[in-house]
């Protein structure tokens, strides 16, 4: 639930950061006042933002999780470091 609730908050401040993406079902909701075209038009218009939003979030969140996993630990293959780990131990003590 902790996890939903992050993803909420973080959808909802994304919304309102990226309100401008919004303005072409602003500028429909306008004309259907105006000009009496379908208000559809304008929910489609707001439903598209909404809906990128959400992918935004989604990709987003995924490339984070993506930066944040452990990589395994690689062999040392320089020929010219080859036994420098066992030395460092050996000059601390």
């Amino acid at each position: 639930m902790k996890r939903f609730g992050r993803y909420v908050l973080n959808f909802a401040l994304s919304l309102l950061f990226h309100w401008y993406w919004c303005i072409p079902a602003v500028i429909l909701l306008v004309l259907h006042f105006i000009f009496g075209i379908s208000i559809w038009w304008s929910v489609g218009a707001f439903a598209l933002y909404v809906i990128g939003v959400r992918i935004y979030v989604r990709v987003i969140g995924w490339l984070i999780r993506m930066g944040n996993r452990d990589e395994p630990e690689n062999k040392n293959v320089n020929p010219y470091s080859v036994g420098r780990k066992e030395k460092k131990e050996h000059d601390i003590r």
